[in-house]
């Protein structure tokens, strides 16, 4: 058992330094991947908590993108943290959507 384990890795071992490493080619990713970022609190130098509001449209599919958007340039950010969407109703005038949470910005490498 012993000698058919050690000829099985010699053939293994042999066939890898006999077909070599491979190059690296340059992959096509499709446009409906999303892509995952993991980053930890020393990547930010976090603010303040921060709140945004625009009227709030129904019909629009894109009005937390639009709203996150707002709140990005208002505050002069990278990133809000933590973010929580209300949709606050008025008895008079509009509907609003809110974004309140905290303000960040990526730190700068020395």
């Amino acid at each position: 058992m012993k000698k058919m384990f050690i000829y099985s890795f010699g053939v293994v071992v042999a066939v890898v330094m006999l077909t070599g490493c491979s190059t690296v080619v340059a992959a096509k990713v499709d446009k409906n991947v999303d892509y995952i970022v993991q980053f930890n609190g020393g990547d930010f130098d976090v603010g303040s908590m921060v709140t945004t509001e625009m009227p709030f449209e129904p019909n629009n599919k894109n009005m937390m993108n639009l709203l996150l958007n707002k709140a990005l340039i208002e505050h002069k950010c990278d990133v809000i943290l933590l973010p929580r969407y209300e949709v606050i109703s008025k008895t008079f005038g509009k509907d609003i959507i809110r974004i309140t949470g905290r303000a960040a910005n990526f730190k700068t490498k020395r």
